[in-house]
């Protein structure tokens, strides 16, 4: 079975991204700390064993600024997200991979620089036996949704977006399919919530684990709250 993971991402422009971090840095910094998020969300992905990563950038012209930034990294498919709100870009690029040929697809955000690959392996191997896998977030969200080919449906509608029901929500409009659950993981958007994933990626560092090692580098320059 052909297996898709897809990866979402913004083009790091200043003032454009994590603007919830800006209560605690520049928007140049914060910028900057995405982009190195984007870097590592990416090397997760090339770790992965899905058979097709796709990158799907916003908005549409971000393509060469992004294709520039993950040069070198892996053999990425680039494509550019729908104009829709959330639920309507990740229920299009859904069908966009099975229409391409996955049967089992996974898509992730670009918030979490810490999630281990072996996140998207487990969701995608219980594609196999489950037709939806949810990832959930600590901030009542989820970092990872699969679905397998055939099961979009109302599965992106209805959802209030960028609040603390969208994990609720979303599992309410599961249904009757047959649902697999990962263990849970944490988005960072908040200054406390970056000056957690500093002290994650130190201890991650000084086990012997490079995840997340661009952003950890740019966390070490910045003056972070400690997390609350």
């Amino acid at each position: 079975m052909s297996t898709c993971c897809m990866l979402f991402v913004k083009n790091p422009e200043p003032g454009k991204v994590k603007t919830r971090l800006q209560s605690g840095c520049s928007p140049e910094a914060a910028a900057e700390l995405y982009r190195a998020f984007i870097l590592d969300c990416a090397a997760t992905l090339v770790e992965s064993t899905a058979q097709r990563k796709v990158v799907a950038y916003a908005p549409a012209d971000a393509g060469t600024a992004i294709g520039a930034l993950l040069a070198g990294m892996g053999d990425f498919e680039l494509v550019p997200q729908p104009e829709l709100d959330l639920g309507g870009r990740m229920a299009q690029m859904a069908e966009w991979s099975f229409a391409a040929g996955a049967e089992r697809t996974a898509i992730i955000g670009s918030d979490s620089p810490s999630l281990p690959a072996g996140q998207i392996d487990a969701a995608l191997e219980m594609l196999v036996e489950r037709e939806v896998v949810i990832g959930p977030s600590t901030d009542g969200g989820y970092y990872l949704i699969g679905l397998r080919a055939g099961e979009c449906g109302d599965l992106f509608t209805g959802v209030e977006w960028s609040t603390g029901r969208v994990l609720e929500q979303t599992l309410a409009r599961v249904g009757t399919r047959r649902l697999g659950l990962l263990t849970p993981w944490y988005d960072v958007d908040t200054p406390p919530e970056a000056g957690f994933l500093k002290i994650h990626l130190e201890g991650l560092q000084q086990a012997g684990s490079g995840v997340g090692k661009h952003s950890l580098e740019v966390l070490r320059r910045m003056d972070l709250p400690a997390p609350s």
